[in-house]
C-alpha cells in the first residue's frame, strides 16, 4: 500500500525525521495531515480515498466515488463526499464532511469503505443542483445494475428531506421511462458530466 500514516512507520521504526526527509526530498508527500504517499507523483483518485479513511477513521466514502469505485461509469467528481459520524467534526481541502446520525451499510472493495449503491446515489444526487444531471446519476446507477429504483425511493424516504426534491423527481421521471419501455440508452445515461 502507497498510503501510509505516520504513526504507523513510527510504529514500524521509522523516525520523525526520516519521514520529513524523504518528504522534503520528493520521494514520499504528506496527502492530507499524518498521512503520506510513498511515492512520488501525484496521487490516483483511488490513493486520495485511502488517505481520506486514514486521515477520517471510521469515515465511509459516498457519492460518485462509491458509485464509481462499485462500477457506474461516471466522471471524477472535484471533491470527494466523506459520511462521519454525527459527533465529528472533520474538514479538509478538497474533502466534504457531512454529519450523519444514520450510518449507511457499506462495501467493502480494494481496502475502501464505501457506502452501499442506493445511499451513494442518493447522497450524490441530494448535492447536485442540476435536474438533468441527477437524471443521468440516478439513471446511470439503475441501468448498470447497482441501484433499484423502489430501494433508491426508500432511501430517499427513509433520509433527511433536505435537497431531495431534484432527486424526487428525477426517480418519477425514470420510473415512467422504465414502465413505459423508454429508458435512455446506457450510452446517453453515461453522458452524465460533471463540472
Amino acid at each position: 500500500m502507497t498510503i501510509t500514516c505516520t504513526q504507523d512507520l513510527r510504529k514500524a521504526g521509522v523516525s520523525p525525521l526520516v519521514i520529513a526527509s524523504r518528504c522534503r526530498a520528493g520521494s514520499w508527500q504528506q496527502v492530507l495531515p499524518g498521512v503520506i504517499l510513498r511515492k512520488r507523483g501525484h496521487p490516483t483518485r483511488t490513493e486520495r480515498l485511502h488517505a481520506v479513511l486514514a486521515f477520517a477513521p471510521g469515515t465511509i466514502i459516498t457519492g460518485v466515488d462509491a458509485l464509481r469505485e462499485q462500477g457506474a461509469p461516471l466522471p471524477e467528481p472535484d471533491l470527494i463526499h466523506v459520511l462521519q459520524g454525527p459527533n465529528q467534526r472533520l474538514n479538509g481541502q478538497g474533502l466534504v464532511f457531512e454529519r450523519t446520525s444514520r450510518p449507511p451499510d457499506t462495501v467493502h472493495h480494494n481496502g475502501l469503505r464505501l457506502a452501499e449503491p442506493h445511499r451513494a446515489a442518493v447522497d450524490a444526487a441530494r448535492r447536485e443542483p442540476d435536474p438533468m444531471r441527477v437524471l443521468r446519476l440516478l439513471g446511470t446507477a439503475v441501468s448498470f445494475g447497482l441501484c433499484r429504483i423502489d430501494r433508491l425511493r426508500a432511501e430517499l424516504d427513509a433520509g433527511t428531506t433536505r435537497g431531495t426534491a431534484t432527486a424526487r423527481k428525477a426517480l418519477t421521471a425514470l420510473a415512467h421511462q422504465y414502465s413505459a419501455g423508454s429508458f435512455p440508452s446506457m450510452s446517453r445515461a453515461c453522458a452524465f458530466e460533471h463540472t
